[in-house]
Formats: structure tokens, sequence, C-alpha cells
């Protein structure tokens, strides 16, 4: 029987490992993010998501950590001017995924907002990442994460104003 993969290293990765996952996609970046200034901040905006998309982060989590998620436990469905989504809990203005060391017990499989922040909006960055106050990121390396928030989020997402819990 195989191994499940979050046996081997995954849920306390170092930030080494997270940065040279992040990265790649967008460049190489020196960025030394460190959760003990910002307490994790990237955590603190809540990811909406379209029911595919939730479906295929559960599926996603499954295979990689051998968890089964239920949805109704880890989203609440969220209603936009142009249709209901989900959006991942939130416990104490933190998402449910965070451990107690404030890391993500989701991290290889974080939904795509998740994963380009600070980009927060197609021409937005969360102001209050310390990498953004402290211009650790590069233009070309804040371009990039836009990019691919412009091609990557569901459009129905992009052009909510506002997301009504129901």
């Amino acid at each position: 029987m195989r191994e499940p993969k979050h046996q081997k290293c995954a849920l306390h990765a170092s930030m080494r490992n997270h940065i040279m996952r992040y990265w790649p996609r967008t460049g190489n970046l020196n960025l030394n993010c460190d959760i003990k200034i910002c307490t994790s901040l990237c955590c603190r905006n809540c990811p909406v998501l379209t029911g595919d998309e939730v479906m295929e982060l559960i599926a996603k989590i499954r295979e990689e950590y051998a968890l089964e998620l239920d949805p109704k436990k880890y989203f609440r469905k969220a209603q936009g001017e142009h249709g209901v989504y989900f959006a991942v809990k939130m416990i104490k203005g933190q998402c449910i995924f965070l451990n107690k060391e404030k890391r993500c017990r989701i991290y290889k499989c974080r939904p795509v907002l998740c994963e380009l922040y600070p980009v927060i909006d197609v021409d937005s960055v969360d102001e209050r990442c310390p990498a953004v106050k402290e211009n650790k990121l590069s233009v070309e390396m804040l371009a990039s994460l836009k990019k691919r928030y412009a091609d990557e989020i569901d459009d129905r997402i992009k052009i909510e104003q506002t997301f009504r819990f129901v």
C-alpha cells in the first residue's frame, strides 16, 4: 500500500519550501516571508470559489493529504450578483485551514486566490503585506501575479463587487 504523501513532509514545510513552490511560475524571487512578522496576513482574506473549484480542491486535498473534507464544514455559501459561490470558512478572522503555528494545512493544494497573494484583484495588492510595504516584490513579479489573477480567476468572481453569506 502506498504511503500517504502527507506523511512524507507536507504539513510543516519550511518557508523556503513555500517560496520555492510558490515563485517558480512567476519568476525568481528572493523573498524572506516570515509569518511571525505578519501573523499570516495572507490567510485573513476569505477566498471565494465556484462550486467546481471547491470540488477540485477537495479532490486535490484527498490525493495530496489523504484527508476527506466535508464541504459544509469548510465552506460557506456566498451569494453574489451573478451567482452562488463558496467562501472558505474563517475562524476568528483567519482561514479554517491554518494550524496552531499559523501554517496552512493544505498548502500544496491551496486555492489559486491564496497562491496569488498579495494580489487581491486584477489591479490591487494587499498593502498590509510586509513584502509589499518593504518593496520586496519587483514590479515584474507583481505584474506576473496580476496577469495570473486575470487569466486564472473565474470571470464571474472577478466581476462581483460584494458577497453575502447565505
